[in-house]
């Protein structure tokens, strides 16, 4: 019983971070020593989800870094297929949707989504209008 006692105590001390290996850092930079700045969300960072269709998930990296370097607030997650939670769907099929403003650019069909935010509308502004049409037509996505 005692053995049991003893396990189910070091169990909710580890869980509860009071456990002695790793719960400090002698260094003084933190409860767990130094963080890494890129191992975890950034404080502000606004995240934006942008479904896109296989046929174009290879070509929208690039798309991606260009409006995250234009706009260092918002981080890009693009979901290739079909994302339940994106505020913007970019394909190049025919797209009959009642949930947000369908735009044509080229040969693509983009979706704002209803109820996205400002950021999804800079999305498909830098589609439309910016470096990123010029990111499409230098993949050939888009022909100028």
């Amino acid at each position: 019983m005692r053995i049991l006692m003893g396990a189910l105590v070091a169990v909710l001390l580890a869980a509860s971070g009071c456990a002695g290996v790793g719960s400090g850092s002698n260094d003084g930079s933190g409860p767990a020593g130094p963080v890494d700045p890129g191992s975890g969300p950034q404080a502000g960072l606004v995240e934006l989800r942008v479904a896109v269709a296989k046929s174009l998930a290879e070509d929208f990296p690039a798309v991606e870094q260009g409006f995250e370097e234009r706009n260092p607030g918002i981080e890009v997650l693009v979901a290739p297929g079909e994302d339940e939670s994106a505020e913007v769907v970019v394909t190049d099929e025919p797209v009959a949707v009642t949930v947000g403003e369908v735009e044509t650019i080229g040969q693509l069909r983009v979706v704002l989504v209803d109820g996205a935010g400002a950021e999804a509308a800079a999305f498909v502004e830098f589609l439309r209008d910016g470096e990123g049409r010029r990111i499409l037509i230098d993949s050939g996505v888009l022909r100028p």
